[in-house]
């Protein structure tokens, strides 16, 4: 089954430019579906898809190269999708103003004097 994998590998620094690139250029001939390259200063990191066994031929290959100084290998596990918890609006009562109430007979005589009865 294939399987996500980082390849991180440093160059010795006395290299020239020219042999770097080679370099680079054969760890690319070994994955042919590389999907990501980055170079830092003097380290390279390589994003691939492969089946277990291959990687340790490749392992074997990377021991051969006397221009890697060091490598590490790692399996990309594929992130879990988080759950996110959301809290419940918080409702706050409408208040509605106090109105004051007028009596009867207050009414009665506002309206007389609007009307002027």
């Amino acid at each position: 089954m294939t399987k996500q994998y980082e390849l991180t590998y440093t160059v010795q620094k006395n290299l020239t430019p020219e042999e770097i690139s080679g370099l680079s250029e054969r760890m690319f001939s070994y994955f042919p579906q590389a999907s990501t390259s980055e170079k830092g200063y003097d380290f390279f990191c390589l994003e691939f898809y492969s089946d277990p066994e291959a990687v340790e031929t490749l392992e074997k290959k990377l021991k051969s190269e006397s221009q890697i100084k060091r490598y590490l290998i790692v399996k990309k596990e594929a992130m879990k999708p988080v759950k996110i918890r959301r809290m419940p609006p918080v409702k706050t009562p409408i208040t509605e103003p106090k109105v004051e109430k007028a009596e009867l007979k207050e009414i009665d005589k506002k309206l007389k004097e609007i009307f002027g009865e």
